[in-house]
C-alpha cells in the first residue's frame, strides 16, 4: 500500500505539477523581461 501511495504522489509531480509549475515560472519570466525592456529600455529621455 506504502508503495501504491508513494507511486502515485511521484507521478502527480512528475507528470502533473511539475510541468504546471514549468509553464508557470516560464511565462511569469517573459513577462518580467518584457516590463523590464518597456521600463528601461524604450523610456524617453526626459533630463
Amino acid at each position: 500500500m506504502t508503495n501504491l501511495l508513494l507511486s502515485a504522489f511521484y507521478d502527480n509531480v512528475n507528470l502533473n505539477i511539475g510541468p504546471l509549475l514549468m509553464w508557470v515560472f516560464f511565462y511569469t519570466q517573459i513577462i518580467g523581461w518584457l516590463y523590464v525592456m518597456v521600463k528601461y529600455v524604450f523610456k524617453s529621455d526626459k533630463n
